[in-house]
């Protein structure tokens, strides 16, 4: 039966691969999977502020 057999390969993948895509995602926070996370360190909340809160002047858009 395929649930079986998921079940089975899941148990396998829970054991060999998670750690492994933890400690990935872990190392990425930073970097790759910054816009997936629900909140930014302080740290980076200063840089992207910091960053985008330089005048523009748009009148030409008008």
């Amino acid at each position: 039966m395929q649930y079986v057999e998921d079940k089975e390969w899941r148990k396998i993948a829970e054991k060999n691969l998670l750690p492994q895509l933890i400690n990935f995602d872990d190392s990425i926070i930073n970097t790759i999977g910054l816009r997936l996370q629900e909140k930014l360190t302080k740290e980076q909340a200063k840089y992207v502020s910091a960053c985008r809160s330089v005048h523009k002047d748009i009148s030409l858009n008008f």
